[in-house]
């Protein structure tokens, strides 16, 4: 890992059109980091996963005025694009998304290429979205028609989702949900932050590849509405969900629920770490989970900015299956903007102060090390040992997704 963190070293392939892509996808790669999203499309909410072939995908939202397309491309382990784009929304402009909310991509024990997303719905005068399941079986190609996941039918807002797979080939879905909250709060402007009424955290499940979700289960009450939700599969199967609850005194604090039997049961919440943080909004920053492969330890990365604490990333780490959690351990001191992302023992955030996205090996000392200046939101995996990170680059109003290797 200290080889990994202590040599940054960029490369990847940039793309503007498909003859572009077809004319340099055998070019040696250039040693800094590159645009991946076509020139003149303002392209936001990065997200990235690894396959088992080596392969890796990273999903994005075009925006166009009022409407939105998710995304999809793909490439080798060196970086090299496999081909253009594909929109996964069957019908252009359909999607929803924002900071807060980018789409959740994941790909299944065969190979399946999963992305979770958001798509507007308008019945009258009520609005709201629901979330939806595309799979492509042909590498990102194409994607079959999308399957709704949440099962309520009034219109309500459905979203904040992540997505994870286990190794028995079960798909798990969770999202934050309001279809029980009868009297919405207005929106008011609490602290700087959007505050709205707190949501349900609910979860889905599929065994047939995707086709059909089961019946949706509650997992918890009183959820911060804007902070993404967090899913994660252990090797022996156990389902983690992570939020950030809304305790009694406005106290927003990370908490973490485990299944053992498939998701269809819950245990109580735990909150990982009493960081004393009373806000009257949302923070607009959820956890990132995930597990030690060779202990099965849970490993949780947050932000936190706590009354008398130093506001900044933190970690802990549960032992006993997500029942207790290690003393929290300071990252980086430093604010933070959206939700820090953990990839195997490597924390990903991006400042406030700089828009720079910086990364940290847990449990290694030394400060946080730089992975690009200009980059937002950052979205990170590992491919064979090799660390690429896709995030938004941002010049003047427009935005672009950008990817860069680091590591070596």
């Amino acid at each position: 890992m200290r080889k990994i963190i202590g040599a940054l070293l960029p490369a990847l392939l940039v793309f503007a059109g498909c003859n572009h892509l077809a004319a340099t996808r055998e070019k040696p790669l250039p040693p800094q980091p590159v645009q991946i999203s076509a020139q003149g499309i303002d392209a936001a909410e990065p997200a990235i996963a690894s396959a088992r072939d080596g392969s890796f995908y990273v999903a994005w939202v075009n925006h166009d005025a009022k409407q939105a397309d998710v995304m999809l491309a793909r490439f080798s382990d060196a970086g090299e694009v496999q081909g253009p784009p594909v929109r996964v929304n069957r019908l252009a402009g359909a999607a929803t998304a924002w900071r807060g909310d980018q789409p959740s991509v994941a790909v299944g024990t065969d190979g399946a290429v999963l992305v979770l997303w958001t798509a507007r719905v308008d019945a009258g005068e009520k609005h709201g979205t629901d979330v939806y399941l595309s799979s492509s079986t042909d590498r990102g190609q194409s994607f079959a028609t999308e399957v709704k996941v949440n099962d309520d039918k009034a219109p309500g807002p459905h979203g904040m989702h992540s997505l994870a797979v286990a190794a028995d080939g079960k798909i798990y879905a969770a999202w934050l949900d309001e279809r029980n909250v009868h009297a919405p709060k207005p929106s008011t402007k609490g602290e700087g932050h959007h505050m709205e009424s707190n949501r349900d955290v609910y979860l889905s499940y599929s065994t047939d590849n995707g086709r059909s979700f089961s019946a949706n289960k509650k997992v918890a009450s009183d959820a911060c509405p804007c902070c993404k939700t967090a899913l994660i599969v252990s090797p022996d199967g156990a389902v983690y969900a992570g939020w950030r609850q809304v305790l009694p005194g406005s106290f927003r604090h990370i908490a973490v629920a485990g299944s053992t039997d498939g998701g269809n049961n819950f245990s109580a919440p735990v909150i990982v770490s009493d960081d004393h943080w009373v806000l009257q909004g949302c923070p607009v920053s959820g956890p990132s989970l995930s597990v030690d492969r060779a202990s099965g330890n849970l490993k949780v990365v947050w932000y936190a900015a706590g009354e008398g604490t130093a506001a900044g990333v933190y970690f802990a780490e549960s032992k006993d299956k997500g029942h207790s959690f290690s003393p929290r351990q300071l990252l980086s001191q430093e604010t933070v903007r959206g939700t820090p992302v953990l990839t195997g023992a490597v924390a990903l955030w991006q400042t406030s102060e700089t828009g720079e996205t910086k990364m940290r090996s847990l449990g290694n000392a030394g400060s946080a090390l730089s992975v690009a200046a200009n980059a937002e939101f950052p979205a990170g995996t590992y491919v064979n040992d090799k660390l690429f990170v896709a995030y938004i680059g941002k010049e003047k109003e427009k935005r672009s997704i950008w990817l860069i290797r680091a590591g070596s």
